[in-house]
């Protein structure tokens, strides 16, 4: 989401000629800006593109937008070229795989390409522009990582999430995939007028350590902007899968959680309070599912404080794996 409003999206094209790849025209990742005018109509204006060089494919989730740039990210996630193209088994994790940033410019879609070492994300949490202190412009990008990817080379990441696993009561998470059981939050730091790339990783700001920490969710008229305050799911993967809310103030890298036994938490929603000056006065939103009634409810948190102030019961069950989002009745 651009920090207009608009939306940032992008295409795969993969040119093929009777189910075989051709070389007419190179693959390539299109991006475009997605309008909605005073009449409701969207319009789709072509950004740029990304050539994808020897079909290196990478598996790409969430895109950054800041209000002069978007940014494409290529991590560890690849997909294994194949006629047809097997997306379970094709779907694989290499820490030879170098991470790159394609940053685009809205105005005249020049690219700037940064590379970093092998990591491995899913979700954004917020990207944004800043001056440095030589008064150059920097595009900073914040991501929920793996911990490292070394180690998990050309590892399917479809046998970590099939059922067999999740309900197995002798597997252990931390024995088979131990990677996937350490997270940390990284900033991406890209020098716009240097080219240069800097990369920081914040520290562990929360317990047990060896948790994923994902989902991540901000106040949404911060989205592109310099902001603070991110909330997340956190899964504990050999307690049961069991799951709870984390809250991190990126400026001063505190936090504060919230975990209840047997309850499952969807991805948190914060929702601003009509009328807010600080960036976190407001609500997050999730629905949880309770293991031991078997239904869910809508719960209500205070954003600031991550104490519920209400529990509103649903008519459906509402599995904890799902994504959501907060629109203003106004929108």
């Amino acid at each position: 989401r651009h920090p207009s409003g608009d939306s940032i999206n992008y295409k795969f094209v993969i040119p093929m000629d009777g189910g075989v790849f051709s070389g007419v025209k190179k693959p390539a990742y299109h991006l475009y800006r997605y309008t909605e005018t005073e009449s409701g109509d969207v319009l789709a204006n072509f950004v740029g593109e990304v050539p994808i060089e020897g079909m290196d494919i990478r598996g790409i989730h969430s895109l950054g937008a800041t209000e002069n740039y978007a940014i494409l990210p290529r991590f560890a996630l690849y997909f294994e070229v194949s006629d047809p193209v097997e997306i379970g088994t094709g779907a694989k994790i290499s820490p030879d795989k170098d991470t790159f940033f394609d940053v685009v410019s809205l105005v005249d879609g020049k690219r700037t390409q940064f590379k970093f070492p092998s990591h491995n994300s899913m979700h954004i949490i917020n990207s944004f522009e800043r001056k440095n202190e030589a008064g150059q412009t920097e595009v900073v990008i914040d991501w929920p990582t793996i911990d490292t990817v070394e180690g998990i080379r050309n590892s399917n990441i479809f046998e970590l999430l099939n059922r067999e696993t999740l309900t197995d009561p002798n597997y252990s998470y931390q024995e088979h995939f131990p990677h996937y059981c350490k997270f940390t939050l990284r900033r991406f730091i890209l020098n716009m007028e240097t080219g240069e790339g800097t990369q920081y990783d914040y520290p562990r700001m929360w317990t047990p350590d060896a948790i994923e920490v994902e989902f991540p969710y901000i106040n949404d008229n911060y989205r592109g902007l310099p902001y603070c305050y991110a909330y997340f799911q956190t899964w504990n993967n050999d307690a049961h899968n069991a799951m709870g809310l984390l809250k991190v103030d990126m400026c001063r890298e505190t936090s504060i959680g919230w975990e209840r036994k047997n309850k499952f938490p969807v991805e948190p929603v914060f929702a601003a309070r009509p009328g807010a000056q600080d960036e976190d006065d407001g609500v997050v939103l999730a629905p949880v599912f309770d293991a031991d009634t078997g239904k869910s409810e809508l719960y209500v948190w205070d954003a600031k404080s991550l104490e519920v102030i209400a529990i509103v019961s649903t008519p459906i069950v509402v599995p904890y794996s799902l994504h959501g989002t907060w629109i203003p009745e106004d929108q």
